[in-house]
């Protein structure tokens, strides 16, 4: 394994920092972590700050990152806010990877831009509908 984990409880949700290399193994293995620390400190809201090098996942792989992990993610109810900081990353993968998760009941949302004031209180349920 090539990344590095830095997990940080935030009272309402934990942000993760991850760093490394962009492949399966990593990703698979970094999901796993963040698992067992959803567990460890019984809060289902995850706000995932991804910076990893290389190529973005493929379609399959990320199909097979989903797959492996919607049972435990709904078994935890999580809520998972997702930024992507490698601007090269294939954004249609990332939006695969969003509606892939909702297909199978994971309440999961990519954002674009690395903005916590409207990932914060999307993650939290506190999401405020402007009306112009």
């Amino acid at each position: 394994m090539s990344y590095s984990l830095n997990i940080e409880f935030k009272k309402q949700y934990l942000h993760i920092i991850v760093n490394g290399e962009s492949n399966l193994a990593n990703v698979l293995s970094y999901f796993e972590e963040i698992y067992e620390a959803c567990v460890y400190q019984r809060c289902s809201n995850v706000l995932i700050e991804q910076h990893l090098t290389g190529p973005c996942l493929d379609t399959f792989d990320i199909f097979v990152v989903v797959t492996k992990n919607f049972n435990r993610a709904k078994s935890i109810g999580l809520r998972l806010a997702f930024i992507d900081m490698n601007t090269q990353h294939n954004t249609q993968a990332l939006k695969f990877g969003e509606n892939l998760s909702h297909m199978r009941g994971v309440n999961a949302r990519v954002f674009y831009n690395n903005n916590t004031q409207e990932m914060v209180p999307w993650l939290l349920g506190k999401e405020t509908v402007n009306s112009n």
